[in-house]
């Protein structure tokens, strides 16, 4: 797979799923200020990244890894503002499933999820699909750009961490539904 291919796809899908839709939820009033902020940044780097990359130029890559710093130091900052809105969705119990939740960036359907099946059942889905994304994320690239990444000694490090992501992710659908 060629790099414009990459570059093709990193725009393709990072500008519209990180700039155009939360600009859309923040117009809605269901994002606030600080996740859109946080979302725009992240917009900022893909698409830096990705000239970067077209036009093989340095500072733009340096650049961009400069803007990634700053979007994790804003998601650091506003994360208590993020997680509000991810958890501020209102799922009836009753509530049949709607296919377009499974890519909206916000945990509609863990909620509805947890209403249905309980919030550990909910709760362990969300961190393995998240963990099973991340790592299948990084075997893509490695195998279709022919990197090195250490993967199982990544794995296992993300495996501890996602436990600490589980109790986060139950606690809230706990706290959202009411049922274990």
């Amino acid at each position: 797979m060629g790099d414009e291919i990459l570059v093709a796809i990193l725009l393709g899908v990072g500008v519209p799923f990180f700039g155009v839709y939360p600009t859309y939820l923040f117009r809605k009033g269901r994002l606030s200020m600080e996740s859109l902020v946080v979302y725009l940044a992240f917009t900022t780097w893909v698409v830096m990244l990705a000239f970067g990359a077209i036009f093989n130029s340095g500072l733009l890559i340096i650049g961009s890894f400069a803007v990634m710093l700053l979007t994790a130091g804003l998601a650091i900052a506003f994360r208590r503002e993020m997680l509000r809105d991810a958890y501020s969705v209102e799922v009836s119990p009753d509530e049949p499933l709607r296919l377009r939740w499974l890519v909206t960036l916000n945990s509609s359907f863990w909620v509805w999820l947890a209403y249905r099946r309980g919030a550990t059942l909910a709760a362990a889905l969300d961190v393995l699909t998240t963990y099973l994304a991340v790592l299948g994320t990084i075997a893509l690239l490695n195998h279709f750009l022919g990197g090195n990444f250490p993967l199982k000694s990544f794995a296992v490090l993300y495996a501890v961490i996602m436990v600490f992501q589980f109790r986060g992710a139950y606690r809230r659908l706990y706290e959202k539904t009411g049922i274990d």
